[in-house]
């Protein structure tokens, strides 16, 4: 409900999950490719069960990514999604606004992308989100506010970081 307030630019769910999910997933290796899929809730939903995705991608991932895109069709009157699931690079990232739409992120690794609530990160407070926390990014229109964010930066100890799932609403 937060999310349909006007000053309101990103909502979190900091859910809990299952300790076997924190185990399997926090140090989940780098997938040897970026998955990309466009469509309605169903039509996603379809296209995760094909057999080789399930060859390159965790099971409980995909499962998410299906839950996830279930719940952010009702947040959204079930219009199309742009999906992608990605293993960043290593190289910093710059922060971002999403389009004029709204955007799910979560990270299924040891850490979680960052966001700033200011448009100079520079002179302002960055936090990064916990490992499978869900953000709802609302977009920034023309002119207007919004929430700064960006996938995992440099980790120390030369850790990777684990897949991001970055989730937009597409306009008809």
């Amino acid at each position: 409900m937060d999310l349909q307030r006007p000053d309101v630019d990103m909502v979190v769910w900091g859910r809990r999950i299952p300790a076997t999910w924190e185990g399997a997933l926090t140090n989940c290796s780098q997938a040897p490719s970026a998955l990309t899929l466009a469509g309605t809730p169903s039509e996603i939903s379809d296209s995760l069960v094909n057999p080789a995705l399930q060859q390159d991608w965790s099971p409980l991932i995909l499962t998410d990514v299906r839950d996830l895109s279930a719940l952010f069709g009702a947040l959204t009157g079930g219009i199309r999604q742009h999906i992608q699931l990605i293993t960043p690079s290593r190289e910093e990232t710059a922060f971002e606004l999403p389009p004029d739409a709204l955007r799910l992120i979560c990270a299924y690794g040891s850490v979680g992308p960052e966001w700033c609530g200011s448009q100079n990160p520079k002179s302002s407070i960055v936090s990064t989100l916990t490992p499978f926390a869900v953000a709802f990014i609302k977009g920034a229109a023309e002119g207007k506010p919004g929430c700064l964010h960006r996938l995992p930066a440099n980790i120390a100890n030369g850790a990777r970081p684990g897949p991001v799932l970055v989730m937009d609403t597409i306009s008809r």
